[in-house]
């Protein structure tokens, strides 16, 4: 064994085909790494193997009885982690181009760049009005401790929330209706990871209604991006086993370090083990955002699951737990995952078969539909935010159907129109709730339309207050072969509410555990002083 591990080990690099690489799920971080171990570190990819409970089969509904999207990310904000990526994917459709070759070119011809992506509509007397977003709407101590906050040490905000800094006036003011819209904060989240968005993002406020190159995309984010990724790594002959479910990872100690040397998995009812040899490497994903998510119908509310049923908890969640428990320095997953009032969300997918809500919408805003822009409605209970994306948002919907998706932050309120919470309420009452917010007639809209929820239980669970510990980093001081991915490790002064998080810590995962010079490349510069922005 050590002759074997010495052969595999060369000057601190390990050597490709030598390697078996052992991905534990199938989210993109997962994904990402693949690509990244043949395109970076020449893994023949025959010795890459993703492991997923799932059966590979992902329903998006259809026209008849209602499309379902359930976004991972709102919106997904990408960086150079992701455009990297993307330049190393084929495109789906035969083109000849790159991933991002393809969105780029979309980009350029519909001219996305001068768009606007959010807006916020409040309730007047005389009904819905725009409101500007140009100026952030905060007065002289709000725009001061914003400041302080964006100087002020991340070690001086352990399990601080945002309401613990500012009082009711600065939740009420555009500025932070904008960023809760696009990033999913909530005054409750944490007030160390709202720095770090704000100090990533603050100096683009003015531009956050603005789409990116990258956020160009012609259908959703699962067809866009995640197919041509899972086609790509399938036509290099990387090995997928699904219906696989990681029940447990078993190491080594030696000396202080532990090593990877067998995965437990449960398989068609039977428990096996897969043996790693301390040459392989095994990159784990922890945490999903999409745990427990549950849909429901135009008739009839999502069923509500209870947060303590192990079964409600997926793989990613379990084996962390499992983790969590052997080794201190995988953190603490149950701060995450258990408290389920603060980090749901409850999204849904309208499915519409005639133009009168998109008519009346682009009258209303004074905007073109499907440029994938949000629209944030100020005065509802439920702060509901609705997209209209670029039409068709699925490459199987007919022409003579629109699709809208929207969220609402606080499904547990009573509607301003329904008298309910979101939460217990059938898709038909969610678009009852939003028409009425937006002035239009209830009929023919609603029988023209079918409306599917989904309670995401977990959705800002990263957002969550924490101390330093409870996110394990990507690298584990003590494993020599394993290293951890997904939106719930730690990446110092990084940002978790973007999809570039996630692909960011594969790229660090696979460069360590392959001993690459390579490091990922920085985010887009900030300035020295983004808080300056505060003051004109």
């Amino acid at each position: 064994m050590a002759q074997q591990h010495n052969a595999a080990l060369v000057q601190g690099r390990r050597m490709p085909n030598k390697v078996d690489a052992w991905i534990l799920g199938s989210s993109i971080a997962s994904l990402a790494a693949a690509v990244h171990l043949i395109s970076d570190a020449n893994v023949p990819p025959s010795q890459i193997h993703i492991l997923e409970s799932q059966n590979g089969i992902t329903s998006i509904g259809d026209p008849l009885n209602g499309y379902d999207h359930r976004p991972g990310c709102l919106p997904s904000f990408n960086d150079v982690c992701l455009g990297k990526l993307l330049a190393l994917v084929p495109s789906a459709c035969g083109s000849g181009r790159t991933v991002k070759e393809d969105i780029e070119k979309l980009h350029d011809h519909e001219g996305c760049q001068d768009v606007p992506i959010t807006h916020i509509l409040a309730q007047e007397d005389d009904g819905p009005k725009r409101m500007e977003i140009g100026k952030l709407g905060l007065g002289l101590k709000d725009r001061m401790k914003l400041t302080m906050l964006m100087l002020r040490s991340e070690e001086r905000l352990t399990r601080k929330r945002i309401d613990q800094l500012f009082n009711k006036p600065f939740f009420d003011s555009i500025f932070w209706i904008v960023f809760s819209t696009i990033f999913t904060f909530q005054p409750w989240h944490s007030a160390a990871e709202f720095r770090r968005c704000l100090r990533r993002y603050f100096h683009e406020f003015r531009n956050l209604n603005t789409k990116k190159p990258l956020d160009c995309i012609q259908f959703n984010q699962f067809e866009s991006i995640i197919m041509p990724m899972i086609q790509f790594l399938q036509n290099q002959g990387v090995d997928f086993r699904l219906c696989t479910k990681v029940t447990d990872i078993v190491t080594h100690s030696d000396r202080g370090t532990e090593t990877v040397s067998a995965i437990s998995i449960l398989r068609d009812s039977f428990q096996e083990t897969l043996n790693v040899r301390p040459d392989d490497i095994v990159i784990v994903t922890l945490g999903s955002v999409t745990s427990g998510s549950s849909s429901g119908s135009n008739k009839s509310p999502p069923p509500l699951k209870t947060m303590i049923a192990e079964d409600e908890l997926d793989e990613n969640w379990s084996l962390w737990l499992n983790l969590g428990t052997k080794y201190p320095s995988f953190g603490d997953p149950y701060n995450f995952c258990t408290r389920l009032t603060e980090s749901r969300l409850e999204t849904f997918t309208v499915t519409l078969k005639d133009a009168e809500f998109f008519d009346r919408l682009v009258k209303l805003t004074c905007d073109k539909p499907g440029i994938g822009h949000l629209i944030s409605l100020k005065h509802s209970n439920w702060k509901i935010s609705v997209c209209i994306p670029r039409q068709p948002f699925f490459s199987c919907q007919p022409d003579n159907v629109q699709i809208l998706w929207g969220y609402g932050l606080c499904p547990e309120r009573e509607g301003s129109f329904v008298k309910k919470p979101m939460l217990v309420c059938s898709g038909e009452e969610i678009m009852a709730e939003l028409l009425w917010h937006l002035g239009f007639p209830l009929e023919p809209i609603l029988n023209n339309s079918i409306t599917i929820p989904s309670v995401m239980p977990r959705r800002t669970a990263s957002l969550l207050p924490r101390i330093r510990g409870d996110r394990p980093r990507v690298i584990l001081d003590e494993m020599t072969n394993l290293a951890a991915i997904g939106q719930f490790v730690e990446i110092p002064d990084e940002t978790a509410v973007s999809m570039d998080y996630g692909v960011r810590g594969a790229q660090l995962a696979v460069s360590h555990l392959m001993g690459l010079p390579k490091q990922p490349e920085e985010a887009r510069k900030r300035p020295s002083f983004p808080f300056l922005d505060l003051w004109v």
